[in-house]
């Protein structure tokens, strides 16, 4: 996954990104995209709903999110703890600076329209 100098590969990020944010209270899952598709690309593989790249060496996620419509619902405070969630898994794996955490709001789920 790492190396001695700290590098960690976009998909393994994207997937450790994935799992901290599905952790996340008021987070249905994470979203494809709505225009285009929301995915880091690796040998074989692909992460849907987290772009990681890479810009002057530090990196870059997108992040595209499906919420769970509640009455106290504030896109705004879920925004900030899919931030810290990411930074927090970032930090864990030692993968380097961060550049910029980019958070859409993709859909807003009603309990009764959820699939899962």
């Amino acid at each position: 996954m790492s190396s001695a100098s700290g590098f960690v590969s976009e998909v393994n990020l994207a997937r450790a990104v994935v799992v901290a944010v599905r952790a996340i209270p008021g987070v249905v899952d994470v979203s494809p995209g709505l225009f285009a598709e929301a995915a880091t690309y690796g040998p074989g593989e692909r992460v849907t709903g987290v772009v990681v790249s890479r810009v002057g060496g530090a990196l870059d996620i997108q992040v595209h999110v499906c919420a769970r419509y509640t009455d106290s619902l504030v896109l705004p405070e879920l925004a900030a703890r899919v931030r810290i969630a990411v930074r927090q898994s970032v930090e864990a794996l030692g993968a380097g600076p961060l550049a910029l955490i980019g958070v859409a709001f993709d859909d807003v789920c009603v309990e009764g329209e959820l699939s899962a």
